[in-house]
């Protein structure tokens, strides 16, 4: 249980500093465990709760969901089995094989968030503070770590075991840590993909389609609407682009004039790059998802590698405090680690195959040919499309 020391100071294991997948996820299995957590967010729950991520829930998070007892509750949307690639208008459909076990679900992020709080917060009693300002780690070698804020009602410490570094690229949990302790690995694309939330559903299949235009995709984001993503410049920003321009766009990219316009409720410029942080952890602090790796978009792994690194830290911290043995806590990084680069690679291949495939002014026609290869493989050759299925299901 939770100690107060006082008015202002609170002792628990684990301070978990943000509220988004991994932070929530993180506390959920914890507080499952019955280690105590709290968890500090910035945002207000209704914010949190509304604000539009990307995300299919693979197969490998699937069963992870499932030791815990948790995919019935948390999980919800039809199995995610068929992308629709399509070439300059054509369609072909690559449908995942299957694995023994669990299969993907097109569970949005958005709703795993909600269904994880009302699982941690109303049904768990879990500690979640919402509107937060003013966190500070502190994380000296040989002292206990601890975390102050501030909200409504003042200042706060929080002394803990461990701190879990959940605040996504821009928090505070990375820059905490002493410069020129970790490394900053990172691959820049040259390109942005515009993103738009539509009020209109996915016919079909979802699509990632390929075109002399550039690369247009569409996911699903619910039952009524989808996220159209569409290759643009670096210097675009979401304001040259309006509603009927948007449109036009996906009519030529998808060579499809029967497609009608539709509200567009949010847009933003999403730049492609690959970042990995090396180590994820200094002393008592651990970084995960977004806060140590980013991946682009075309690979839809970004949220399961966040749910990777809670699945390795959350038996970390469960054989640290119930068994005494912190090893698996020392070798965080390097446990982790290696799945993160293989799906850095294989965001990387998608990535490059999606985009070279398409406007030959991107990088030449000779890289177009190779990559329209690639793409033909995963038709033509069964070990290249069982390899894929692989890394779809995250089981690589």
């Amino acid at each position: 249980m939770k100690t107060v020391k006082n008015n202002n100071t609170e002792e628990t294991i684990v301070a978990i500093i943000g509220a988004g997948i991994s932070g929530l996820t993180l506390a959920t299995f914890l507080q499952k465990a019955g280690i105590t957590c709290i968890v500090l967010e910035r945002r207000n729950r209704s914010y949190i709760e509304m604000r539009q991520r990307a995300g299919v829930v693979d197969a490998r998070a699937v069963r992870m969901f499932e030791r815990w007892d948790l995919a019935d509750k948390l999980l919800a949307g039809p199995v995610a089995t068929t992308i629709d690639y399509r070439l300059n208008g054509k369609g072909r459909i690559f449908k995942i094989a299957e694995d023994v076990g669990s299969s993907s679900r097109f569970c949005t992020q958005q709703m795993l968030v909600g269904n994880l709080m009302r699982e941690l917060i109303d049904n768990m009693a879990g500690d979640v503070r919402f509107d937060v300002s003013d966190v500070v780690i502190y994380n000296e070698e040989g002292g206990c770590p601890k975390v102050t804020y501030s909200d409504a009602n003042g200042s706060h410490e929080l002394v803990c075991c461990y701190i879990a570094g959940c605040d996504a690229d821009r928090g505070i949990s990375r820059t905490s840590i002493p410069e020129g302790v970790i490394t900053r690995y990172t691959h820049e694309f040259g390109y942005a993909w515009l993103a738009a939330l539509v009020e209109a559903p996915v016919i079909g299949d979802p699509i990632m389609a390929i075109s002399d235009h550039g690369c247009v995709a569409q996911l699903p984001r619910g039952p009524h609407r989808s996220r159209y993503y569409l290759q643009c410049p670096l210097g675009d920003n979401a304001s040259d682009w309006t509603n009927d321009r948007i449109w036009n766009e996906i009519r030529l990219r998808l060579n499809d004039e029967t497609i009608q316009n539709a509200v567009v409720h949010d847009k933003f410029i999403v730049p492609l790059r690959s970042v990995v942080y090396a180590p994820m952890q200094y002393r008592n602090l651990f970084l995960v998802g977004d806060a140590a790796h980013l991946v682009p978009p075309t690979s839809a792994k970004g949220m399961n590698l966040a749910l990777y690194d809670v699945d390795i830290l959350s038996q970390a911290i469960l054989k640290a405090v119930q068994d005494k043995d912190t090893s698996a806590l020392e070798n965080y990084s390097e446990i982790v680690l290696p799945h993160i680069w293989n799906y850095q690679d294989f965001a990387v291949w998608m990535t490059d195959m999606m985009h070279d495939a398409g406007d030959p002014t991107q990088n030449g026609t000779f890289r177009q040919q190779i990559a329209r290869a690639r793409l033909d493989n995963l038709f033509n050759s069964e070990t290249a499309a069982h390899l894929h299925s692989e890394y779809q299901r995250g089981t690589n």
